[in-house]
């Protein structure tokens, strides 16, 4: 019963306010980096910075697009997963404006039943008046 009385609740999505799962991200993002780039100093911008090769320990060049398009392929499967939620998020909605649809349809017949049996109930009385004949007093 729980699940039937969720509320969706849209979250406007605002570039210039990131969100926190974006921050987090975006700390993986430069993490990623400060680790893939040997000798880098402690104050780099790694968002803005153009592409350089690290080296790995074997000594082989490892270049900064690998990195980047490893980045991509991350921030690919977050937007599909956005775009997974949004419409998990959309059918939900649909789903309890069913529910509440269902729940209203109920009470109507509900309604029609108790009427029913008050009409039932009223033919009964003028049958067995029928049967029983006029009263005279």
């Amino acid at each position: 019963m729980t699940a039937w009385r969720t509320t969706v609740i849209e979250h406007l999505y605002f570039p210039e306010h990131p969100t926190q799962d974006e921050w987090d991200f975006q700390a993986t993002e430069e993490y990623i980096l400060r680790f893939y780039r040997w000798g880098s100093s402690e104050n780099d911008d790694f968002t803005d910075s153009p592409p350089v090769e690290s080296s790995t320990s074997s000594g082989a060049p490892v270049p900064d697009m690998t990195i980047q398009a490893k980045l991509a392929n991350l921030r690919a499967e977050r937007d599909r997963l956005r775009r997974e939620i949004a419409e998990k998020n959309e059918q939900l909605g649909n789903q309890h404006q069913l529910q509440k649809e269902l729940a209203q349809t109920r009470a109507q017949l509900q309604k029609r039943d108790q009427e029913l049996a008050q009409v039932n109930a009223a033919l009964e009385r003028v049958r067995k008046r029928a049967r029983v004949g006029p009263r005279t007093s």
